[in-house]
């Protein structure tokens, strides 16, 4: 396939549309180019007339500057709309890239790692419109300026063209033949090198504590300046090879009034005058294109990212969804799974839980029961048996509808730089604050709330450093109440707290049965203590470890 062809599937059908709009400007701003070009052939010929009519000369001046102003203003927009296709591109891929890899589920996005999908997300689809597609717009307006001067030279002088291309091709040539493969190779290993510097980074900042205490530190900014070495390297390179279109162009220019002076015939004086005002505009051009090309050759790697990226993603799917109600049990039958690389963590597990029951499951490391609770959530799916709400097995159409009546509290309840309120409406655009402050009530924040500068619209730091860990349970499980959650997953929620902060979080728990009595509440956890709220307990033993 194509380079073009590639770039037209990416695009949908109205993208695709300002896209043929963009290209007409692209015409337009090549016409308005050349007509600028034209306007300085009047002035050359009476300037280079022995007669000397100065008055003309000056006229004709006059009517370049206009031209070349009308022509400046109408290109700035034009130049305006090919950049606002281009953000628009960038805006659009950017989110569906954000998408997919969202919609590609748990293990691709623990496999992928999230800085390396970050960094895709914000500098592929941004490396693509603005360094691929960009370059490839002002190509084609220098390509077909070239176009409309060597129809007009040739219709007055094909000597002209003959001396141009004569002088010009050799070298572009000479440039593409010797840069192609090394910009491609430049801009994979450019690429490589930015993820991971980004994975440094992220690794730095969300490991710091473990960091500082191990004097780790030093080895990160190692290879931090390793990497920023590599990008320098590869840049240093690119760099080097963009000053070539340059070099080549003035050269180009020297081979071609080397020609015109060996073989030039009749007016040379009007010949060269007519070379130097074509390659006073064709340089640029020239330049453009050679380096244009380059940049091209160094993006292909955000296509095929982006490609890879949005391999199999429809954003106008739309699957029947099916609506589920948790009135009576949750029925789990003959349950098996195992993990793409292998490892079998249960086969044929069977349990059921009733509305309203508190539940623990406890068990070794690895022995499946936050793999159990991923795949209750409907993240990993089950190489065998089912899952049953009331009797209707849980899918990819019932999944929706399941997740809205489950609330999930893991051992890190997941904060972000928001308010309180925020925080614990999270996903919610308009927020029932009364409901914020009722529910805080029930997991025993309320004197906490008290001491808060600006009550639940007390701003929380990012990842929620200043809060207890204490606190940041109650806050995921005020989260879940605020929901309305019909079901309450607790994944090892209270393993990292110390026995009494662990004591009053299963307070909390056993005086929600009063307030909230048709609550269901399944526990994970290693010790027995943090399932003493629990009617009863189940184990889970892993006999594949």
């Amino acid at each position: 396939m194509t380079l073009i062809k590639r770039i037209y599937a990416l695009l949908q059908p109205d993208e695709r549309r300002k896209a043929w709009k963009a290209i007409c400007t692209v015409f337009l701003t090549a016409l308005l180019d050349f007509a600028g070009l034209a306007s300085l052939l009047p002035v050359l010929y009476y300037l280079l007339d022995d007669g000397g009519k100065g008055q003309a000369a000056l006229l004709f001046c006059a009517l370049a500057i206009g031209v070349i102003l009308i022509k400046c203003i109408l290109c700035t927009f034009f130049i305006r709309y090919q950049n606002q296709c281009l953000l628009s591109y960038y805006r659009r891929l950017s989110f569906s890239l954000f998408s997919s890899f969202y919609n590609r589920g748990l293990l691709f996005i623990r496999e992928q790692g999230s800085s390396k999908l970050g960094h895709e997300i914000n500098n592929m689809c941004y490396g693509f419109s603005h360094s691929l597609l960009g370059p490839a717009f002002r190509m084609a307006g220098d390509v077909l300026l070239i176009i409309f001067v060597t129809i007009a030279l040739l219709i007055w002088n094909g000597k002209t063209v003959a001396l141009l291309f004569a002088s010009f091709i050799p070298f572009m040539c000479i440039y593409v033949l010797v840069v192609k493969k090394r910009v491609r190779e430049y801009g994979a290993n450019d690429m490589d090198a930015k993820r991971e510097q980004a994975r440094v980074v992220m690794d730095t900042f969300r490991g710091y504590v473990e960091l500082e205490v191990n004097g780790a530190f030093p080895t990160l900014q190692s290879s931090f300046l390793e990497g920023m070495d590599k990008i320098s390297h590869n840049r240093l390179k690119l760099d080097t090879l963009l000053r070539l279109p340059l070099f080549l162009s003035e050269l180009s220019v020297v081979v071609g009034l080397t020609l015109l002076v060996t073989f030039g015939e009749g007016d040379v004086k009007m010949l060269a005058g007519i070379f130097a005002i074509a390659a006073f505009r064709l340089l640029p051009a020239l330049r453009t294109i050679l380096t244009g090309w380059t940049q091209i050759q160094n993006s292909i790697c955000c296509l095929d990212a982006i490609e890879e990226g949005l391999k199999g993603y429809n954003n106008d799917a739309e699957l029947k969804q099916q609506e589920i109600t948790f009135e009576r049990e949750i029925s789990i039958e003959k349950l098996t799974y195992t993990y793409p690389e292998g490892g079998t963590i249960f086969k044929d597990f069977d349990c059921t839980i009733h509305k309203g029951e508190y539940v623990g499951f406890r068990g070794s490391s690895g022995a499946g029961k936050s793999t159990l609770f991923n795949i209750l959530i409907g993240l990993l799916k089950p190489i065998g048996g089912s899952i049953k709400i009331d009797g209707i097995p849980l899918s990819e159409k019932s999944r929706a509808s399941w997740l809205k009546q489950i609330g999930y509290v893991p051992q890190e309840v997941f904060i972000f730089n928001g308010t309180l309120a925020e925080n614990i409406a999270l996903g919610c655009k308009d927020i029932d604050f009364h409901r914020v402050e009722e529910v805080i009530k029930h997991v025993s924040l309320d004197r906490w709330l008290e001491s808060l500068p600006e009550g639940i619209n007390t701003q929380l730091s990012e990842a929620g450093g200043k809060l207890s860990g204490g606190q940041k349970q109650r806050i995921g499980i005020a989260r879940a109440l605020y929901k309305q959650a019909a079901v309450l997953l607790m994944d090892e929620a209270t393993s990292a707290l110390d026995n009494r902060t662990e004591w009053e979080i299963n307070n909390t728990l056993l005086q929600l049965k009063t307030n909230y009595k048709d609550l269901t509440i399944l526990s994970i956890a290693h010790r027995d203590s943090s399932l003493e709220y629990c009617d009863r307990i189940i184990t889970i033993e892993n006999k594949y470890e």
